[in-house]
């Protein structure tokens, strides 16, 4: 029997999401991705998403503490990756993407070296 496990006390385990959006800790503060995107965007009209670890309160940018990578999706769909070096280049990237159909939010997804797999969301209408 003994004790269970429990997942969610472990940021290496799984994806970290926001506990309460509304009251952040300064560790979901530099880790959450932040996405910026218009509301709404034409079928198959290249549009902009703009996405940064470290907006929120500055994430370091060391060899040994860093952003690795910035993961896009739309739902579950892969749409791009940037990739990053500690000390050297700063965890943001511009994703230039064109949606036919949205099966669900844009989904930003940062991995860092020390605090795991972080995620945020932001809705977007196809017209």
């Amino acid at each position: 029997m003994g004790n269970k496990f429990n997942c969610q006390d472990d940021i290496l385990c799984g994806v970290n999401k926001p506990k309460d959006i509304n009251n952040l800790t300064d560790l979901e503060k530099k880790h959450m991705p932040v996405i910026e995107a218009p509301e709404k965007t034409e079928k198959e009209k290249v549009f902009e998403v703009f996405v940064q670890a470290g907006k929120l309160l500055a994430h370091p940018n060391e060899p040994a503490h860093f952003i690795e990578w910035i993961e896009l999706y739309c739902g579950d769909t892969f749409v791009g990756e940037a990739s990053f070096c500690g000390g050297m280049s700063y965890p943001n990237a511009i994703f230039k993407i064109t949606l036919a159909h949205a099966e669900g939010p844009l989904r930003a997804r940062v991995k860092c070296n020390l605090h795991g797999l972080w995620e945020t969301e932001k809705s977007i209408n196809i017209l």
